[in-house]
């Protein structure tokens, strides 16, 4: 943790925002629409507003510039835009076979310097034979955290020939933001890499590691890694969870201890994951008048953060990502923040 970003006075910043490419706009990212997530990605379209959906030559601009839209015009100081790192082989191979998507390290934080409210999530499947290269030259530029999916990247975070680059990543500052529980948007490849407990040895090497989703279940029928979570968190001090996209009927009971005990958790949304009320209304946790308050509010990534705040999550799980974010990141952020942003230009990637 970098306990020197504390009492920065910087406003809320979701940690868990993707860019989506389809590739075939521009050669920084590709993607493979299975057919049962077409009705799922209709609605994510619908709830983000994006005309056209999910496909097109122009998708990618307008994904952009509608995102770009909903940041400026929310409460957010900031977002985390996520790459995506290919599926790989045990050598570090790209298996493009078995990835749904791609989006490069270049893509976001070429964003990032268009767009001072974006901060650079990169990807690097440590198994690449280029990664600390890799590392070194996202860390140069920007980075603010590293960004895994190890049951969909076929990453065994534990496993020992990792730990020099853990160890790198840990003197860089750099979290480690990875994905646990279930999943349903893209294929897992590896079911046993679900549990937060995959990501012992980065903790133990120092790093700061952020559990996505905090273990929780993506589907009725997934695997639940929650209590695994909350023995990690009571054991590492390092550990952290988000609260991307816990708002579903499946996240009640999770949510319902989270609020209990909320320490070291951070505001996410999953955007473009769409975001329940009605859950919470089922809950007692808002009344009806905050129900239909909180529908009526058309910006997804707003929304996401009254829910939160409705559903009684101290504001500091807005604020503490910048105590963990490199020194360097934070100190960029605050002097670029008064340059005007200029039009997004996907294809100069």
């Amino acid at each position: 943790m970098n306990s020197t970003n504390s009492g920065l006075g910087l406003g809320p910043i979701d940690v868990h925002v993707h860019l989506s490419l389809n590739g075939q706009g521009s050669l920084s990212g590709w993607s493979r629409r299975r057919w049962v997530m077409r009705p799922f990605l209709a609605a994510a379209a619908h709830d983000i507003g994006l005309r056209g959906g999910f496909a097109g030559r122009d998708f990618d601009e307008r994904y952009l510039n509608r995102l770009v839209g909903w940041l400026e015009d929310s409460s957010l100081s900031a977002a985390v835009l996520l790459a995506y790192d290919w599926v790989r082989d045990s050598y570090g191979f790209p298996r493009k076979d078995l990835s749904d998507l791609y989006v490069s390290n270049e893509a976001v934080i070429a964003i990032a310097r268009r767009h001072p409210k974006f901060l650079p999530g990169v990807s690097i499947h440590p198994g690449r034979p280029d990664a600390f290269d890799e590392l070194e030259r996202c860390a140069a530029q920007g980075a603010a955290l590293l960004k895994l999916l190890p049951c969909v990247q076929n990453v065994d975070c534990n496993e020992s020939r990792y730990k020099p680059f853990w160890e790198r990543l840990a003197k860089l500052g750099l979290p480690l933001l990875a994905h646990t529980g279930g999943e349903f948007c893209v294929r897992s490849i590896r079911n046993d890499l679900k549990t937060p407990a995959c990501l012992r040895l980065p903790l133990e090497c120092g790093v700061t590691v952020i559990a996505a989703h905090c273990g929780t279940r993506a589907l009725p029928w997934d695997g639940d890694h929650f209590q695994t979570f909350l023995e990690m968190r009571s054991r590492y001090p390092n550990f952290y969870g988000d609260l991307s996209p816990l708002s579903h009927i499946t996240h009640l009971v999770s949510l319902e201890r989270l609020r209990e005990d909320p320490a070291r958790l951070l505001h996410g949304t999953d955007y473009p994951v769409v975001s329940a009320v009605f859950p919470s209304f089922l809950k007692g946790w808002i009344s009806r008048e905050e129900l239909h308050r909180l529908n009526a509010i058309g910006n997804p990534l707003e929304k996401k953060i009254q829910l939160t705040r409705a559903q009684g999550f101290p504001e500091q799980v807005f604020t503490d990502l910048w105590r963990l974010l490199p020194e360097t990141v934070v100190r960029s952020f605050q002097q670029r923040g008064s340059r005007i942003p200029g039009p997004p230009d996907l294809l100069a990637f």
